[in-house]
């Protein structure tokens, strides 16, 4: 009945294929990152700042080997003519998916006791061997999820998002009510919802596929070499964004203690990821009128100054009351032991602040063409973040920590809105 509704609203709405699927996919999408963010207050009082810490971790390393996991060949499978290549592509994929997997579960077997002494604090035993697991149905799904994009299947997609995510917080609130297994609870719901998320899309690809196509190993080959730069090239700056983004969850949890880690990653999922989110879609319609402006006429100011001048004025008020009521707020909504959340929130709210305003107009990175530049300001923003922790573990203080963190992405984020503004005039 819901579905027939919704159906119905998208058809009346939204006349155009094209907008009813982005519409179905942004649904989706919305759906699956809030849900985590508005359970996050019953998360809180099953599990402590520590057992968030430790899952930090578990994710970022997990967030970070999954960038090498398929070499960065599923990225390639939306661009074959031929729907045979693109099927081998996948087939391709999974199959490096399968033996980085490994790869990475031998280390794990030889190193087993030095990796366990080396973070013995986080007692990495428990889950270590998750995490080739984990990187292994990333692998896959991300695989299954750009063939469903190149077929338009978006509803399988927005369908796999929503599934994903409510099967991780009913399973993670399920395991912190009913057991006590402190940060594996958390870990257990994510692997879960990846295992749920991965059969979805991999039967509905089996029943659509299996009668069709045939396993061609030569073919495989020819791709491999044909799609080289992907792994050449795509790979290095894609893994740059997301060390950068997750380094953080590691370096708490090594320099520092799991609790500062935890305090970080709620702080990241009610506050960051909604910024993210929001500046992505306003990021995608800037795009598309800055893209023809800039074609037609060799510039885009105007697109720019009003882009700008929206971003200011949605965020400038609200960013600044919550400045001032973070520490009451977490306290609130997420329990007294996260308090602390609220006032290292503080620290970081103007580079919540700048994110949202530069990563829409830092679109312009790619109308210019000027991706090597976007790379370069990416690795001096990585090695800023381990300077800044670095400085903080050599002074033993935190709040140091925080502040130079913020400091060093408020300064990229600067930068980006500075050189974004001359790419918009023309200037190169």
């Amino acid at each position: 009945m819901i579905k027939k509704i919704y159906d119905h609203i998208l058809k009346k709405f939204f006349k155009s294929e094209y907008r009813r699927n982005v519409m179905i996919l942004m649904t989706g999408t919305t759906i699956a990152n809030f849900l985590p963010i508005i359970l996050t207050p019953i998360l809180t009082r099953f599990f402590t700042p520590e057992d968030f810490g430790a899952f930090a971790f578990y994710f970022a390393i997990v967030s970070i080997l999954s960038i090498l996991v398929t070499a960065g060949y599923e990225f390639a499978i939306i661009l074959p003519k031929k729907t045979n290549d693109a099927y081998q592509l996948v087939i391709l994929s999974c199959a490096i998916s399968i033996l980085i997997s490994f790869l990475v579960l031998g280390i794990i077997l030889i190193f087993d006791e030095k990796i366990n002494e080396l973070f013995k604090n986080l007692n990495v035993s428990n889950f270590l061997y998750f995490i080739p697991l984990s990187i292994f149905l990333t692998g896959v799904y991300q695989s299954l999820y750009y063939w469903f994009n190149r077929d338009k299947d978006y509803k399988s997609l927005a369908s796999s998002n929503v599934i994903k995510s409510s099967t991780m917080v009913i399973s993670q609130t399920g395991l912190g009510f009913l057991t006590k297994l402190s940060a594996m609870g958390l870990i257990l719901g994510q692997v879960l919802s990846q295992i749920i998320g991965t059969l979805y899309l991999g039967q509905k690809f089996f029943r659509d596929t299996y009668l069709k196509y045939e396993t061609k190993k030569l073919i495989q080959l020819k791709l491999l070499n044909q799609y080289k730069n992907f792994p050449k090239f795509i790979l290095l700056a894609n893994l740059m964004n997301a060390s950068s983004r997750q380094l953080p969850g590691i370096l708490f949890n090594i320099l520092f203690t799991a609790t500062s880690a935890g305090f970080y990653m709620i702080i990241h999922r009610v506050f960051g990821v909604p910024v993210t989110i929001f500046s992505i879609t306003i990021g995608d319609v800037f795009r598309q009128e800055a893209n023809n402006a800039f074609v037609n006429y060799g510039n885009c100011v105007n697109e720019y100054k009003i882009t700008f001048k929206r971003l200011l004025a949605i965020s400038l008020i609200p960013f600044i009351i919550f400045f001032f009521i973070a520490p009451d707020l977490f306290e609130i909504v997420f329990g007294k032991n996260w308090r602390i959340a609220g006032e290292y929130s503080k620290i970081l709210t103007p580079m919540f602040f700048l994110r949202f305003i530069a990563n829409p107009l830092s679109n312009m990175f790619i109308i210019a063409e000027k991706q090597k530049m976007e790379l370069l300001l990416q690795t001096i923003l990585f090695l800023s973040i381990c300077c800044s922790f670095i400085l903080g573990f050599i002074f033993e203080d935190i709040i140091l920590t925080f502040t130079l963190f913020s400091a060093a992405n408020c300064l990229i984020y600067l930068i980006k809105m500075l050189m974004s503004w001359e790419f918009a005039k023309g200037k190169y």
